[in-house]
């Protein structure tokens, strides 16, 4: 398989270092293009991929022509690499708030994946939404859920769900950040050092998330596997449980969903 990433930032970074280090794609078979020089040679010198100071050149005879543009650039490039696009290439755009039908208004009759992954890509633990545009074929879409599989867990829905998608998995890493801010400084308030109450709060949330996706816990379920009656947790669980919380956490998302509508208008 051979692929092409137009734009060479930290997200590009990560997939590339995925896909080769899963052997998915050899690094002789991926191209990056970029206007920055520093970037591009980064990235050949750490990862021996082919480089291009121009999208056109890059795309060449890719089966897979991956974006991964910031949204107000999409425009521009599309209108770029339109006429060298064939239609047997697959064009994946990771684009915030650019649907299908922007795409294809400007690419014309081309097989177009809208995505929607998240920063967690540059853990390899991205969690990835994907959606086909009106061109894309069943193949096509295994195809790139093979290649985001590198990098993490892997969702097809329906477009009009990438709103929500957006709110939770897209916005989500700094709203899960922020609650662990939150109770870094409650632990300091508590006594503990920061370096003591951070490493208590990533080890927990990566530890609650492995049983959730490990073991099978459900939310409900893992929480009363750690309450206990009359215990500590049923003594904060009292206060967190209070319906205003998840006022807030629902507002939080809806807020997000919004906003993300307001982007693809």
């Amino acid at each position: 398989m051979r692929v092409t990433l137009i734009g060479a930032g930290k997200m590009s970074e990560a997939m590339i270092g995925a896909m080769i280090g899963s052997k998915t794609v050899k690094a002789h078979e991926i191209s990056a293009s970029d206007i920055h020089r520093s970037r591009r040679d980064v990235l050949k010198r750490k990862y021996g991929i082919n480089v291009y100071s121009r999208n056109q050149l890059a795309i060449g005879d890719s089966d897979v022509i991956l974006l991964a543009i910031k949204p107000q650039e999409l425009d521009g490039v599309l209108a770029e690499i339109a006429d060298v696009i064939s239609n047997q290439q697959i064009v994946v755009s990771i684009a915030a708030g650019k649907t299908i039908s922007d795409m294809e208004k400007i690419l014309g009759d081309k097989r177009v994946v809208r995505v929607m992954p998240n920063i967690a890509c540059l853990a390899g633990e991205a969690m990835s939404v994907y959606c086909g545009g009106t061109r894309a074929t069943q193949s096509d879409k295994k195809t790139v859920a093979k290649l985001l599989g590198c990098f993490g867990k892997v969702l097809e829905l329906p477009e009009k769900r990438f709103d929500a998608v957006t709110a939770i998995s897209g916005s989500g890493p700094a709203f899960f950040t922020h609650l662990a801010l939150c109770m870094v400084e409650a632990g300091i308030a508590e006594g503990l050092k920061r370096e003591e109450a951070l490493l208590l709060a990533q080890q927990t949330m990566l530890g609650t998330a492995r049983l959730m996706l490990d073991k099978d816990y459900s939310p409900d379920a893992l929480i009363k596997a750690v309450s206990s009656a009359k215990g500590t947790t049923e003594a904060g669980m009292k206060v967190l449980g209070k319906p205003a919380t998840a006022e807030i956490i629902s507002m939080t998302v809806h807020a997000a969903a919004e906003r993300s509508k307001e982007l693809s208008e």
